[in-house]
């Protein structure tokens, strides 16, 4: 193992340099790259194409705005939770405007079966 203060080689048991005495870490050096917004964790920004997919789904299936809002209302990232809440907010107004639509169905057909 290297080390990456004065780069002496070192056995790759060693916990420290023998040569500096730098701790030398027993995991591999964490490499950066860039994902692809997967939409889960991470610090990835929603972009505005799932806003509008999720809403629109939420129009078809309120389930899937409401079960999506809590996921990404508990993200630590400010966007996720500002999409979040609206994702959850149109499911919630669309499942109480279904249940609005389905009550007034049924008493316009109570009411016509009646005269």
């Amino acid at each position: 193992m290297r080390c990456p203060n004065c780069g002496q080689e070192n056995p790759p048991e060693a916990k420290f340099c023998g040569k500096c005495a730098t701790r030398l870490s027993m995991e591999p050096p964490a490499t950066s790259f860039s994902a692809a917004p997967s939409g889960r964790g991470g610090s990835e920004e929603v972009t505005s194409g799932m806003k509008i997919g999720v809403i629109v789904g939420s129009l078809l299936m309120p389930l899937l705005g409401i079960i999506l809002g809590v996921i990404y209302m508990n993200d630590a990232n400010p966007s996720k939770k500002a999409a979040g809440k609206t994702w959850l907010f149109v499911g919630i107004g669309v499942t109480a405007a279904y249940c609005i639509c389905a009550l007034a169905s049924g008493v316009l057909q109570n009411i016509s079966q009646g005269m």
